[in-house]
């Protein structure tokens, strides 16, 4: 996916204690179209993934619909990127 049409997220996302790696797994399996980082992670959330849809709606029926029912996944937390004001480090 490109160009304008993308909506881009970060999804976190709390599990039970030691199923972050199954998550993680399970997220990039299922969702490839739509995961384009996963990483387990120290803190409040347990695994943050990167999500790009083509519309809100879709990023919706992503997480309400799939996400966030699947059996392993206690909470979610969503964070829509606000286009064009994000910048990536380049080295």
């Amino acid at each position: 996916m490109t160009n304008h049409s993308v909506v881009s997220a970060y999804l976190l996302i709390t599990v039970p204690a030691k199923s972050s790696g199954d998550l993680v797994n399970r997220l990039l399996e299922d969702y490839p179209q739509f995961v384009k980082e996963v990483e387990a992670v120290y803190g409040e959330a347990d695994v943050i993934a990167r999500i790009e849809t083509t519309s809100i709606e879709e990023l919706h029926r992503l997480v309400m619909e799939q996400i966030q029912k699947l059996p392993i996944v206690t909470v979610t937390r969503t964070f829509i990127i606000i286009p064009n004001m994000h910048r990536v480090q380049t080295r």
